[in-house]
């Protein structure tokens, strides 16, 4: 380990942070139907893709990221999946309460808007009725429907419920894969496993010289005339195929993610359209 490489990308990051704590402060908001105020999503990925460049985490984008409304379903491996989906998307996040207190990613969570999860009476409706309002407001939801993060060996069962507001809404729900390489292996380092913590896996990643993250942008899975089992089932068996076959079956873009540059999804910008003449 290079202790100087460690401190520099440490007080790096730690500007960054400040930096986006005043972003956070600073953003255009637009007001909802509900009273809500969400912020403009570019900022926060481009801030995003800044991150992942301090930790030297080589962003590789396959397929198409969705560039109108979507549900975004993925395998959960890592805290840093939600700076690596936002870095590739426009959205916001459902994510469990205790995030929000996490350093860093608790803050990130907090300025995009993520809907929080708490187990409670009357929580689920609160929560199907946030995710609705976020994707009628043709904005982009990203969700785990795992439930838990996995340890890297394969993709866990996906909980169909969160898929519900997808049908309620004519949503298409686009399955991404997600996978970590370090010297072209699965990189173990960044897997949150039991025993590991948030700050350990951090440290070691600025400890490092660099890795890999792969997303793979399935095809738009239409959600008409279908229940929220067999989109769940649907969405992890096209997880599964892109991280087994190395490949989201469309056309591959390989890129840096640098600027502000996306790749125009025309399948779901036409499914948008359908769902806007319904």
């Amino acid at each position: 380990m290079s202790l100087f490489r460690f401190l520099w990308r440490f007080l790096r990051l730690l500007l960054h942070t400040l930096g986006g704590i005043w972003m956070s402060l600073t953003l255009s908001r637009r007001v909802t139907s509900n009273g809500e105020r969400l912020p403009d999503p570019e900022p926060i990925s481009r801030w995003s893709r800044r991150l992942l460049q301090i930790l030297h985490v080589e962003l590789r984008c396959h397929g198409q990221p969705p560039h109108t409304a979507a549900m975004i379903v993925a395998n959960h491996l890592s805290w840093l999946d939600i700076p690596v989906i936002s870095a590739c998307t426009h959205a916001a996040f459902l994510s469990k309460e205790s995030i929000r207190y996490w350093p860093i990613i608790g803050w990130f969570a907090r300025a995009s808007s993520t809907v929080f999860i708490r187990r409670g009476k009357g929580e689920a409706k609160q929560v199907a009725e946030a995710i609705a309002e976020r994707l009628e407001g043709d904005r982009q939801l990203a969700i785990f429907p795992e439930g838990r993060v996995g340890d890297g060996s394969g993709v866990q069962r996906f909980f169909p419920r969160l898929f519900s507001a997808a049908i309620d809404t004519h949503t298409p729900v686009i399955p991404v894969a997600l996978r970590y390489l370090a010297d072209g292996k699965p990189d173990s380092t960044v897997i949150y496993t039991p025993g590991k913590s948030f700050l350990g896996i951090l440290f070691r990643i600025l400890a490092r010289k660099g890795s890999v993250v792969e997303v793979f942008f399935c095809p738009p899975i239409s959600p008409e005339g279908k229940d929220r089992r067999t989109l769940a089932r649907e969405a992890r068996e096209a997880i599964q195929a892109a991280l087994a076959s190395g490949s989201a079956d469309c056309r591959i873009t390989r890129s840096r993610m640098k600027g502000s540059s996306r790749v125009k999804s025309t399948a779901v910008a036409s499914m948008s359209a359908e769902k806007n003449q319904k």
